[in-house]
């Protein structure tokens, strides 16, 4: 990973907290930043960590991150082991893998018998923990620690140590702030001093030998399809002319752990042979004469940010890594989080509870099938605006860093807004439900049959509408365009109330085709309005996501 000329403002027009950094972060390295209080070291693993994003000069070969927070927030509506295993999704991994490494973590940092208990009863120590833990768990290539060590005990940060010792021996770069000038001292392969706003080297030397690496050699049933999430990112070398044959090659503290992941899979593992080599292997793909080798490679960052670019540099921070995360599985692991924790906070209580008040006292049955579906579409709209703003600021800032760190702020600000975008959908679709069923496909004045499936679709294509036009209001009027909650809200109901009443907004012309065609019983399907409202929504998602990479 590689820093050119990077800067960084306070706010988009502030004043400057960092400028002109160079960095260069090599393989198996641990770096650590040093720096008065209000130099900017904060800001500077912000950047690394791919939280912010640089207002000047480009950050290049941003590997798989994973960031530690200074101060991690309790104030989150899941156990320790629920957390971590919305936040392993979020990194990639499997639920089952996710439960495993947030069990083994806990374990190790001392807080096992804590994994069910609430994070709000949480002490400040524990906590420390759970974000140590969602950062360790997904095996990242760079590893960024903002006072990792405050709030914990003397076994812990010696459990911490060990943990970053392992993490740079397997080929990630770690990168640190602490308090304590004694801390890991002598382990550093680069120490950085910030002075000035800007970067001085105060110690670099080249990357640390990784030291010897175990080879292991082990059959399975063909085809020998490997156990997902092995311990280490180990290098992998089939046999040419036997498949069932593989080799593995990883670093000596992740061995132990490979071997028992080989011989307790499903079916277990046969090792044939146990052997330990003095020097890594090289970071490439390389063909033996009896042997294909398959060594691991740094997957891309899906969501690099404003001021990045997605290659990585050659000798940079490229180690072992997972596969690539598909963008859907990383968006839908966000998702569920995004749902999970709305619906643990009962945040949705209050919009849902708005709802069914509007619903009740605005329909009736009986009433004119059009007229009653137009009324429910727009009573969404607010409602919609309502959610997606509960969604977009749910989450403590702290937390929020991390789950950018994870998955990209652009992408984690995307995931939001669908949250809330699908939610809404679903309260509207059992509204336009309940209309079908106790209204009468009728004219407004019970003259004329109106056909109830055409009505129908009018009237869901009429909800998708308002949704849409909500969700781009909510987005509009919550961070990170507006982060007080005062403003937030004034904006809102404004918003809301304007995408109804103006001329030329697309929920305007949905709802008011199907109310004056209940006038005469005919069925006025809103595709143009639709269409506009799902360019309004894009446009809006698009310009938002954008923001919130280039401010917090």
């Amino acid at each position: 990973m590689i820093l050119r000329g990077v800067g960084r403002r306070y706010g988009l027009r502030g004043p400057w907290v960092l400028r002109g950094l160079d960095l260069d972060l090599p393989v198996h390295t641990l770096v650590r930043v040093e720096g008065g209080n209000g130099a900017g070291k904060s800001t500077l693993l912000r950047l690394l960590a791919g939280v912010d994003a640089p207002t000047e000069g480009r950050v290049t070969g941003r590997p798989r991150t994973a960031y530690v927070p200074e101060r991690f927030p309790a104030a989150l509506p899941f156990t320790a082991a629920g957390y971590l295993v919305h936040l392993g999704r979020v990194h990639g991994l499997p639920a089952t893998e996710a439960a495993a490494g947030a069990e083994e973590w806990l374990a190790r940092f001392g807080a096992a018998e804590h994994a069910r208990t609430p994070l709000a009863e949480l002490s400040k120590g524990t906590s420390q923990k759970v974000a140590l833990a969602q950062a360790l768990l997904a095996e990242p290539d760079l590893l960024v620690l903002d006072e990792a060590w405050t709030g914990l005990d003397s076994a812990a940060r010696g459990e911490l140590d060990r943990a970053v010792a392992e993490q740079v021996a397997r080929g990630a770069t770690v990168v640190y702030v602490d308090h304590d000038p004694r801390r890991l001292e002598g382990s550093a392969d680069a120490v950085y001093r910030l002075e000035g706003r800007t970067l001085v080297a105060a110690r670099a030397t080249p990357p640390r030998d990784p030291g010897p690496r175990v080879r292991i050699e082990a059959t399975g049933r063909v085809p020998a399809a490997l156990p997902p999430g092995l311990p280490g990112a180990p290098e992998v070398e089939y046999h040419a002319g036997n498949p069932a044959e593989v080799r593995f090659t990883t670093t000596a503290a992740h061995s132990d752990r490979l071997l028992h992941a080989l011989v307790t899979a499903r079916p277990p593992w046969h090792i044939t042979g146990l052997a330990q080599v003095p020097a890594p292997a090289p970071a490439s793909v390389t063909a033996a004469s009896d042997r294909v080798a398959v060594q691991p490679m740094t997957a891309p960052d899906p969501d690099p940010g404003p001021g990045t670019a997605a290659a990585p540099a050659p000798d940079r921070v490229s180690g072992p890594a997972r596969a690539t995360r598909p963008p859907v599985r990383v968006t839908v692991a966000l998702m569920r989080y995004q749902a999970a924790l709305l619906a643990r906070s009962q945040r949705w209580l209050a919009p849902l509870l708005l709802y069914v008040a509007a619903l009740g006292i605005g329909v009736r049955a009986g009433q004119p099938l059009l007229d009653s579906l137009g009324y429910s579409a727009a009573v969404l709209l607010p409602v919609t605006a309502w959610i997606v703003r509960l969604c977009v600021a749910q989450e403590p800032p702290a937390a929020r860093a991390v789950t950018a760190s994870a998955a990209g702020p652009s992408r984690a600000h995307r995931a939001s807004l669908l949250t809330g975008l699908v939610c809404a959908l679903a309260l509207g679709a059992a509204g336009a439900g309940t209309v079908l069923l106790i209204s009468d496909p009728v004219s407004t004045h019970h003259t004329v049959a109106v056909p109830l499936l055409p009505a129908a679709s009018a009237g869901l294509l009429a909800i998708l509408c308002c949704a849409l036009v909500g969700a781009a209001v909510g987005a509009l009027c919550a961070r990170p365009l507006l982060h007080r909650d005062g403003w937030s809200l004034v904006a809102t109901v404004l918003g809301a109330l304007l995408a109804l009443v103006t001329d030329g907004s697309p929920a305007k012309a949905a709802v008011t085709g199907l109310v004056s065609g209940s006038l005469t019983g005919t069925v006025r399907v809103p595709l143009l309005p639709s269409a506009a409202a799902v360019v309004v929504a894009v446009t809006v998602a698009a310009v938002t996501s954008r923001i919130a990479a280039l401010r917090e």
